[in-house]
């Protein structure tokens, strides 16, 4: 607005200086100085607005610095709060401290570990016993997969050997891997009564009826040995319950040399007349 003014008066000064050219020279040093205050006031003016804008500037800046600090302020006081809430609600928990929370913790994790220790020992052990069965049983039908086939090389040695003393040393190898086999008792009999040993070969054939009383071979061979020692009811008696448990065998009654002494008599007739009718 000023600046406004200076330049309408310096318009009028000129058309005043062109009509009134006879007053102009006096003129000039008040227009002069006129101008030169006119100027040293805007520049004030303009320091005073500088100034004044700093100020306002500077007041909006404390105002937001304020303004952040009241913000971090209510947050730390809310986190204090929310701390000192969650505290109290520790406390009415029955956890008084920091410690006790420790070492209520510690404990429910030894608890916890000790558990899984003794389940873990507990399975361990079962495994560790399973596998010591599985080891046995293994073990075990490993020899009995040994006997067998030792049993069985034994058996055909005895099938193959002629000497009846011979059959008795191996049928004893067998009975020693297994002393509870009716059949091995019965051909060892058959063997000891080709040595002429009738009351061995009676033993023999007895054992092997205690083991298996359905065996009919035993029967026989113990109806041999009565035959042998005279013991002809005896040994009539056992080949009748031989040839009932074992019909296969009425075949070798004719053939068989220790029933001769028992053949001609009315009993053995009567009991072979049975089985052939």
């Amino acid at each position: 607005m000023k600046t406004l003014l200076i330049i309408t008066f310096i318009m009028i000064c000129n058309i005043f200086a062109q009509t009134h050219e006879e007053v102009k020279e006096p003129f000039e040093p008040l227009i002069q100085r006129y101008i030169l205050d006119e100027l040293k006031e805007i520049r004030i003016d303009h320091h005073k607005l500088r100034a004044d804008t700093e100020k306002r500037i500077a007041r909006a800046e404390v105002e937001n610095t304020d303004r952040s600090a009241r913000y971090i302020t209510d947050t730390v006081g809310n986190i204090f709060y929310i701390i000192a809430a969650a505290t109290s609600i520790l406390i009415f928990s029955g956890w008084n401290s920091l410690r006790d929370i420790r070492k209520k913790t510690e404990e429910t994790i030894e608890l916890k570990i000790d558990k899984i220790t003794k389940k873990y020992n507990e399975e361990l052990e079962s495994l560790q016993e399973k596998l010591r069965e599985q080891s046995e049983k293994i073990i075990i039908n490993q020899n009995k997969i040994y006997s067998t086939q030792l049993m069985h090389s034994l058996w055909m040695r005895a099938n193959l050997e002629t000497n009846p003393q011979a059959k008795i040393d191996i049928f004893d190898e067998i009975l020693a891997l297994n002393s509870n086999d009716a059949e091995v008792y019965a051909y060892k009999a058959d063997a000891v009564l080709d040595l002429d040993e009738y009351e061995w070969a009676l033993n023999l054939s007895n054992k092997a009826i205690q083991i298996d009383k359905d065996y009919g071979y035993a029967y026989w061979q113990r109806a041999c040995a009565n035959a042998k020692l005279n013991n002809l009811n005896e040994a009539i008696s056992d080949l009748e319950t031989a040839l009932t448990k074992s019909q296969n065998l009425k075949d070798e009654v004719e053939t068989e040399p220790s029933f001769e002494t028992i053949k001609d008599t009315p009993e053995f007739q009567e009991m072979m007349e049975k089985y052939t009718t």
